[in-house]
């Protein structure tokens, strides 16, 4: 799925979180390894979706999610 469409998904599916994955494992794509977070993180501020955002092996609780922007501070 593209982000727009797994951001459409969690609502069709009456989520109560988004969390995104197979975003950033590997850099094997014509597109910057973000671009997908990015787009994701943008499409669900804009439906007023809940996601996580935890970093690769992060352990968290549903009850406080991750929503740093981790991401960000990688970009060179």
């Amino acid at each position: 799925m593209f982000p727009d469409e797994s951001v459409q998904a969690s609502i069709d599916l009456k989520a109560k979180v988004l969390l995104p994955i197979h975003w950033s494992k590997f850099d094997l794509s014509i597109h910057p390894w973000d671009e997908p977070i990015i787009r994701v993180t943008q499409e669900a501020k804009k439906k007023n979706v809940k996601i996580a955002t935890p970093m690769i092996g992060e352990v968290f609780d549903l009850n406080n999610l991750p929503r740093n922007p981790w991401w960000e501070k990688l970009r060179n």
